[in-house]
């Protein structure tokens, strides 16, 4: 049976909303019950390495307001909060919240420091590839605070058909000193037209996707296995 990487992370979120006695009524009719058996042994085993899971917090609106989705998935114990990342198959691209796939208004907010430093008034596709490609030091470090919003952050993923996860806390994405002279593209402001890939010494960290016929119109990804090489975790 294949299921789209949506359904997975609404799956695993019942699933451990089952196995804390949480009601996960509100997930029944986008969870798979097939996935739901199969992710049981390994979410049972994650979330004993966690604080303990007090409620729910998938369905709350943003802090941001408006249509924002809430960057929290569960609340801990101790006022800790969790994020849920999974991916069904090889690809272990991973979208941070918030920033990772929204509007020119959203990305203005939270990138407004090194706008100004750019003399950049507004985004669009091309001021935003030029910030990319001038400022990539200090963007990464923005949607790394987006993808570790959480104090704790589980991410499922298959390998060989087997699902397997890891636990991150949010100091172990922090503390990183980036230097800009160690990133590089595999596009060039020129032929840029859809995907371009960003490289920290030689290892392809994430992918940034432009579209003309999505919206939001704009994406970015992390690969969470080679930014676990780039942290040695």
């Amino acid at each position: 049976m294949s299921i789209n990487n949506e359904t997975l992370g609404q799956t695993a979120e019942k699933v451990i909303c089952d196995l804390n006695k949480l009601d996960g009524s509100h997930l029944s009719h986008r969870s798979d019950e097939t996935y739901e058996k199969i992710l049981t042994p390994i979410l049972s085993k994650a979330i004993n390495e966690l604080p303990k899971i007090i409620s729910h917090a998938g369905l709350d609106k943003g802090r941001r307001g408006g249509a924002s989705k809430s960057s929290i998935d569960f609340y801990l114990k101790e006022n800790k909060t969790l994020s849920i990342k999974t991916n069904k198959n090889s690809n272990s691209k991973v979208c941070p919240s918030e920033v990772g796939q929204s509007s020119w208004k959203v990305l203005e907010k939270y990138f407004a420091e090194i706008l100004d430093e750019n003399n950049i008034n507004k985004l669009d596709v091309f001021t935003f590839k030029q910030l990319v490609f001038k400022s990539i030091d200090r963007l990464i470090p923005i949607y790394l605070n987006h993808l570790m919003y959480c104090d704790y952050l589980l991410w499922i993923f298959q390998k060989k058909e087997v699902f397997f996860y890891k636990i991150f806390q949010k100091n172990d994405l922090s503390n990183f000193n980036w230097n800009l002279q160690n990133f590089s593209f595999t596009k060039n402001l020129n032929n840029w037209n859809e995907s371009c890939t960003v490289k920290y010494n030689g290892i392809s960290i994430g992918e940034f996707q432009i579209h003309s016929n999505r919206s939001p119109n704009k994406k970015f990804r992390f690969n969470m296995r080679n930014l676990c090489k780039t942290f040695n975790l």
